[in-house]
């Protein structure tokens, strides 16, 4: 301890003690001080009374300049004082002072001065604190404070002013809510040394100007022992929230769902802005159990960067991905999935980022909500180096499955070996898989920058044989007859553009189907565009008119439909135009219910006709030609037919079915430019209904 002024503090007191003759004795004391602390301005009066001595210290300030803090007009009132050659005894206490940010109060207190340790024992209860209560004690001594403290009920809007020396920043995360706490707390030279927490929040929410540390209506319990190293803390940390939610960029949690627990050791650097978490376990609920180490940084108001790796115990994927993953999958083919399964392995994490993964799988499905991927049963092992890991530096990737699909498109059971490396991903083995009656062959397969705006890869396949009317069903068409096969030669994708090098063939209603200059934009997005051209020859019209319940007609049909585009699978522009094949010698009849159909796609004559006169007594009528053309270009399609039918009190038309024979029966179109909404409308009507639709 400091000397005063003019002579060591408790020799004064003795000696005023001492004397008997007076009945009260003041005393006053410049400033005393200690390595951490500093007294400054004490007035003590002594009194005597029948009772025994009783006392009063008044201190104009007391300062620990290392925290930052300072009290002013600080009062002790002893009801009863001892005073001995050992020290000093202040018992029946009463303390007036006034926190930093709040009113002047006074609370009971004991006070014991050990002369020879040079050590102050204190004791106070009842300390009005944030709206709660604390109770404080402890020793102070010339070179340290130690105090424990005990609060209930405190506010932690009401906190930031009374822990800013030590939590630097606090206020800026608007805290609310409350919380019970118990601590113990060290200072040496003016600063703390070490901090031992434990307790609760109840309700509590907070967030950062950023945004990117949140919690929101949050029950927890927190146990932390924590200190100092050198220039920065060792520490050790549990977390347990059953209530509310939080999210610390990127990961989202909901306690109420999925209790956390969260344990950690570590330790911070200088200045606080980074910490080594060598040893980290959070457990969400029982369905996930992740443990690891972590480097965290703190390099400014956008929130924590991660780095490390993390190991999850054999973990219920459904969790896991809703509660940590789905945020880094976010915008993505994989963001928004219904998961199930078990999945165990590492993961190596990088400035927030996914830097490597080895994952193992048991019994996995996922099922994307908007219908474009999904697997069941999925087994076996992933094991990816990361975006800048060599495919080399990488064990092979072994997986099999029960079922899939993709964009509707179902595939059977299957099993692939991949070589996956930085975005890249290769084929290691050909692979053959079911799908719609026969089976995709995929002899070889390359991508590179997978995911990224400039990937690109190449793709050798064949199909064996699958049923039209599966492929149909799949994509909600009406159902056709026949197969499709053929290769697909060296298919590419280069920078979110699929083409291939080649014609697709297919065999179907007795006739031929190639499709050539195919080309697929973002496979993947939200609305894929589809360029291409289809040549359709010598279709069975029977086979065609029958799957389509348009009514019955007979003979060949050919067409073309080039410049074909669509977006989101609906056409936005196309040149079709459908005819009956030169030199065809084939019979050709229609139906009452095509010609009425065929009328009503048109816009024409002939309906009427059909149901006066003695043309209602004939079902089937010969025909000599059949044409129809739709050029589509911005939402309309300028039509035509077989050639001009010529001028009648409806005006001019053109031909879609030129009628042969007695009875003659002619389709006539008459609107020239039509919607195409309202054609593929019509046309929906008619498949829909298998009856005629007639305008």
């Amino acid at each position: 301890m400091g000397l005063a002024r003019r002579a060591p503090l408790w020799s004064l007191l003795i000696a005023a003690a001492a004397l008997d003759a007076a009945e009260r004795v003041e005393l006053t004391v410049a400033a005393v001080t200690g390595a951490d602390w500093r007294v400054a301005g004490l007035t003590l009066s002594i009194e005597l009374s029948g009772d025994g001595l009783a006392g009063e210290l008044a201190v104009q300030e007391i300062a620990l300049p290392g925290a930052g803090l300072s009290f002013a007009d600080t009062r002790v009132r002893c009801g009863r004082l001892e005073l001995s050659g050992a020290g000093m005894a202040c018992r029946d206490a009463l303390v007036s002072f006034a926190l930093p940010g709040a009113e002047r109060q006074a609370v009971p207190a004991e006070l014991t001065y050990a002369r020879h340790a040079a050590t102050l024992d204190f004791v106070l209860r009842g300390v009005a604190l944030a709206g709660g209560e604390l109770d404080v004690r402890g020793s102070a001594s010339p070179t340290a404070v130690r105090a424990s403290l005990v609060a209930t009920s405190l506010d932690l809007a009401r906190l930031p002013p009374l822990v800013e020396p030590f939590v630097a920043g606090l206020a800026a995360f608007d805290p609310a809510g409350t919380a019970d706490l118990r601590a113990a707390i060290d200072l040496r030279a003016g600063e703390l040394a070490r901090l031992d927490l434990s307790g609760g929040v109840y309700a509590a929410s907070f967030s950062n100007e950023a945004g990117t540390i949140v919690a929101a209506d949050a029950d927890a319990a927190l146990e932390l022992h924590a200190t100092r190293s050198g220039d920065g803390w060792a520490f050790e940390a549990t977390l347990d929230g059953n209530a509310g939610e939080a999210y610390v960029e990127p990961v989202y949690m909901n306690f109420a769902e999925t209790p956390l627990r969260f344990s950690v050791r570590g330790a911070t650097a200088a200045g606080r802005r980074a910490a080594a978490l060598d040893s980290l376990a959070l457990a969400l609920g029982s369905a996930v159990t992740v443990t690891g180490g972590l480097d965290v940084t703190f390099p400014g108001d956008d929130g924590p960067r991660v780095s490390g790796a993390i190991r999850l115990e054999d973990t219920d994927l459904d969790a896991l991905y809703s509660g940590l993953l789905q945020v880094f999958a976010a915008g993505t083919l994989f963001g928004d999935l219904d998961a199930g399964g078990t999945v165990s392995g590492t993961v190596r994490l990088s400035d927030n980022a996914v830097g490597g993964v080895e994952l193992y799988l048991d019994d996995v499905f996922l099922d994307d909500r908007a219908g474009r991927i999904s697997v069941a049963g999925l087994e076996g092992e992933l094991h990816w180096p990361g975006p800048d890991g060599e495919p080399a530096d990488a064990p092979a990737t072994v997986l099999a499955w029960d079922a899939a699909s993709a964009y509707r498109v179902p595939f059977g059971a299957g099993s692939v070996r991949l070589r996956l490396g930085g975005n890249d991903v290769e084929l290691l083995a050909p692979v053959r898989v079911p799908t719609m009656g026969g089976a995709v062959r995929i002899e070889q397969l390359a991508v590179t920058d997978f995911g990224e705006a400039d990937a690109s890869g190449v793709l050798d396949a064949a199909l064996e044989p699958i049923q039209l009317g599966q492929l149909a069903a799949a994509f909600g068409w009406p159902a056709f007859s026949g197969t499709l096969s053929g290769r697909l030669p060296l298919m590419r994708y280069d920078g979110g553009v699929m083409t291939l090098g080649g014609s697709l063939t297919a065999r179907a209603f007795d006739g031929d189907i190639e499709i050539a200059n195919l080309r697929l934009e973002e496979p993947f997005g939200l609305a894929p565009r589809l360029a291409g051209d289809v040549r359709l020859r010598n279709l069975d019209l029977e086979l065609v008119t029958n799957t389509l319940s348009f009514g019955l007609i007979q003979g060949r049909l050919s067409g073309d439909v080039t410049g074909l585009q669509l977006v989101g699978w609906r056409p936005v522009a196309m040149d079709l135009h459908l005819y009956t094949p030169p030199g065809d010698r084939s019979r050709k009849r229609i139906s009452q219910r095509a010609v009425e159909n065929l009328a009503s796609v048109g816009g024409g004559g002939a309906a009427g006709a059909l149901s006066s006169g003695f043309m209602k007594f004939f079902e089937v009528f010969a025909y000599e030609e059949i044409g129809l053309r739709c050029v589509l270009a911005n939402g309309i399609c300028e039509m035509s037919g077989a050639g001009p039918a010529g001028r009648d009190e409806l005006g001019g038309g053109y031909y879609i079915v030129k009628g042969k024979g007695l009875p003659r029966i002619d389709v006539v179109g008459y609107q020239d430019r039509v919607s195409s909404a309202s054609l593929v409308s019509q046309l929906e009507n008619i498949l829909a209904s298998g009856t005629p639709v007639v305008r």
